[in-house]
């Protein structure tokens, strides 16, 4: 086992070590012609990821879109995750150049951006990644919270490019206590809470496109202690090649220190809204639905989901 695993790790950082060597030095429409090849070969060869998106799609939407539409949803979904990749290469070279020339703020950003303090919630919609390095750079982020990779090597370096541009970045585990420090001093923290949490790890199940679903208190919980409003961020592709990144207005927390589970439905809410508006752009391959509820129907549940200790 540990065998295996090693020369998967070791196959992995040649492959990123080869990405490293060739991406950056691409010319910008170059490495958005291959990430669209690449993206349409990878819906076609990665069975089990397509399926896995076409059953979340399934359950959220069921019969109110066709299955070609679902499809062409999915395809997009891997293309655009498959950009995100290839630019977490081409702006690692040149970095604060690249992002100033193809990273605009809308709008939204210039007027909610300068609330401090403020926990921002990010989403795998878009590209998060260039993201919090666009938002460090112009001194807007503070501290984010990442889970590390299991492969150690590639998450140094992914780490390494993120503190390259400013970013403060803290372990998942054991990040509660000092996030809540930083946000008490004035200053700002970013998570990511659109995937599974169970509820021993700190989770809720909440509705999630109608489905309930497990998600971290951790936002809802930082922001009531810290009285500090919630800001929803995400960072889409446009046709010229280039990322906007969006700002929703800051939400106020409830002076109530126990309405953690009630903060969390409406953060939720905000998150799904905010898919909703380009859903082609969201992580659908992932197993977002994987733990059913006491008391749920699992046939609500794409195929993958499963009843067990929670």
């Amino acid at each position: 086992m540990a065998r295996n695993r090693n020369i998967r790790h070791g196959l992995e950082a040649l492959l990123f070590a080869l990405g490293q060597g060739v991406i950056p030095f691409l010319p910008r429409c170059c490495s958005l012609g291959f990430s669209r090849l690449f993206g349409w070969l990878a819906y076609v060869v990665a069975r089990g990821q397509r399926r896995i998106a076409l059953a979340n799609m399934d359950a959220v939407y069921g019969d109110t879109l066709s299955a070609r539409e679902k499809e062409a949803l999915a395809r997009a979904a891997f293309q655009t995750f498959v950009q995100l990749t290839f630019d977490l290469f081409w702006f690692s070279v040149f970095t604060e150049k690249r992002i100033r020339r193809w990273v605009r703020f809308d709008a939204s950003c210039e007027r909610h951006c300068s609330t401090w303090p403020a926990v921002l919630l990010g989403l795998h919609l878009g590209n998060w990644e260039i993201l919090g390095q666009a938002l460090a750079l112009r001194g807007q982020l503070g501290a984010s919270v990442a889970m590390p990779l299991k492969n150690p090597w590639i998450d140094a370096r992914i780490v390494a490019w993120r503190r390259r541009t400013g970013q403060t970045i803290i372990p998942r585990n054991g990040a509660v206590r000092r996030l809540l420090t930083i946000l008490r001093e004035g200053g700002r923290v970013a998570l990511l809470i659109d995937q599974n949490t169970k509820p021993a790890e700190g989770g809720v199940f909440v509705d999630f496109f109608g489905l309930p679903a497990p998600v971290s208190r951790a936002a809802a919980a930082l922001a009531i202690r810290a009285q500090a409003p919630v800001i929803v961020l995400h960072c889409l592709p446009q046709a010229d090649g280039g990322y906007c990144a969006y700002a929703s207005e800051p939400m106020p927390p409830p002076a109530d220190k126990t309405a953690e589970t009630d903060f969390t439905r409406v953060l939720c809410k905000r998150m799904e809204q905010t898919i909703r508006s380009a859903p082609e752009r969201w992580l659908w391959m992932y197993k977002r639905w994987k733990y059913i509820p006491a008391g749920a129907d699992p046939a609500r549940y794409p195929f993958y989901a499963k009843r067990g200790k929670n």
